[in-house]
């Protein structure tokens, strides 16, 4: 079995456009992202075989996921893109979508993956197309990898998880809280559209997600807040406005809250996306 290292894929494109039908079981230091682009693969991983179709992610983790592609008996004409993250990147990412998600990816006995719809596939697709015509070579750090992608994916993951027996218009409405467009809007404001009552819609979703509406919804701000001030060059209070506080000091503080730095401390720590 292989173990690719950091050092020794420095000369490997850090986005790989792979249409070999299989490959050798090899293991990383690093994080492998694949995405499934056309066709069917027979993935092995860890002694597991399973069919991956087209639109699925997967998260492989550094040192504890062994894999390669099965090539098919009857030809194997799919295609899938890989590209690569530092352990230290990943819990990164992670903590900004959310304090547990890192571990939740981390310490299942097999790796996540996961369906992503048609529109995400083109998005990333195009994304990676992008990057490609800027930087074929690996970067010395590992940080070449476009930031917002990885971000996408992860928030992706997020948004296909849901308690057991969540009703359904309860999840459309979690839908609503997190998109980036709402958040210039109250919870009451985006309430209105669920024909229930605000004091039912509360209580049915601290059942369902242990925390209030309001903070659970103060948390997708602060976390879009995070995006913007690592990949733009936005001044705070027009972040600020952008995400749904009319008032800065209420942001700065919510936002210290949430990661221990101020805007503008996070910034300066973080920032190294919208450089490249």
């Amino acid at each position: 079995m292989i173990t690719y290292t950091e050092s020794e894929i420095l000369n490997l494109s850090n986005t790989n456009y792979v249409q070999v039908p299989y490959n050798e079981l090899h293991n990383h230091t690093f994080w492998e992202i694949f995405l499934i682009l056309t066709g069917e693969r027979i993935h092995t991983v860890n002694g597991k075989n399973s069919v991956l179709t087209a639109g699925t992610v997967c998260f492989l983790r550094p040192l504890k996921d062994k894999h390669c592609f099965v090539k098919k008996a009857d030809g194997d004409y799919s295609s899938h893109r890989d590209f690569y993250v530092v352990d230290a990147d990943m819990k990164n990412y992670c903590n900004i979508v959310s304090p547990e998600l890192y571990d939740e990816l981390f310490n299942p006995s097999m790796p996540v993956c996961f369906p992503i719809s048609s529109s995400m596939l083109k998005h990333i697709e195009e994304t990676l197309n992008s990057f490609d015509a800027q930087s074929t070579i690996f970067s010395q750090t590992m940080k070449a990898i476009p930031f917002s992608l990885s971000l996408d994916l992860l928030i992706a993951y997020q948004l296909t998880k849901t308690p057991p027996s969540c009703p359904a218009w309860l999840n459309e409405f979690v839908k609503e809280l997190k998109k980036p467009e709402n958040f210039v809007y109250t919870v009451e404001e985006l309430a209105e559209k669920v024909p229930y009552s605000h004091g039912y819609i509360c209580r049915e979703f601290k059942k369902y997600f242990k925390q209030t509406i309001i903070n659970f919804f103060n948390e997708q701000k602060v976390n879009r807040a995070s995006f913007l001030l690592m990949n733009t060059n936005l001044k705070i209070l027009d972040i600020s406005n952008m995400v749904g506080y009319s008032s800065p000091k209420n942001f700065i503080q919510q936002f210290t809250q949430r990661f221990s730095l101020s805007p503008s401390a996070w910034r300066a720590k973080n920032q190294f996306a919208s450089k490249k």
